[in-house]
């Protein structure tokens, strides 16, 4: 009976433990993403500086694509091939309320899905996914005053 309320107890510190670090890395993520203005070649940048200082697990194949689905809802998929590591960045060009319509005023969001890992020795590698959305971006650059379209860089 002992045995089996550690072995639960452990079990649940392992697992919030790894939520957080999970969260963690989505928090850092995002941060690159609003502190570069978007998903560019300078948050990518950031993003894999951070991901290697933290000790986030490389994708064993080596290519990001095999885990990210192309659409999350109505989320378009932002990849990096290029990356060594597992995460999923989306971009919502319309992240506008009722209210935000009516004013006129545009923003879009980013919104990241980070994997954790957990090997156990008679289930195996589990991949569990982490996601977080990130904080409204305003838009600024308007091509028309009248029906407020805006265009993304």
């Amino acid at each position: 009976m002992i045995f089996v309320f550690i072995l639960i107890v452990f079990g649940l510190l392992t697992a919030t433990l790894s939520y957080y670090k999970g969260y963690k890395v989505n928090t850092r993520i995002l941060k690159a993403i609003k502190d570069n203005s978007g998903y560019n070649d300078k948050s990518r940048k950031e993003i894999e500086r951070v991901l290697k200082g933290i000790g986030y697990t490389i994708e064993s194949s080596g290519v990001q694509s095999t885990g990210c689905p192309e659409k999350r809802g109505n989320l378009e998929a932002k990849k990096d091939l290029s990356s060594s590591y597992l995460y999923c960045v989306y971009y919502n060009p319309h992240d506008v309320s009722k209210k935000d319509k009516e004013n006129g005023k545009n923003y879009y969001s980013y919104s990241v899905v980070t994997y954790i890992y957990i090997d156990l020795p008679i289930i195996g590698n589990l991949k569990i996914p982490v996601y977080s959305k990130g904080e409204r971006i305003y838009q600024f650059n308007c091509t028309s005053k009248g029906n407020q379209k805006c265009v993304r860089n």
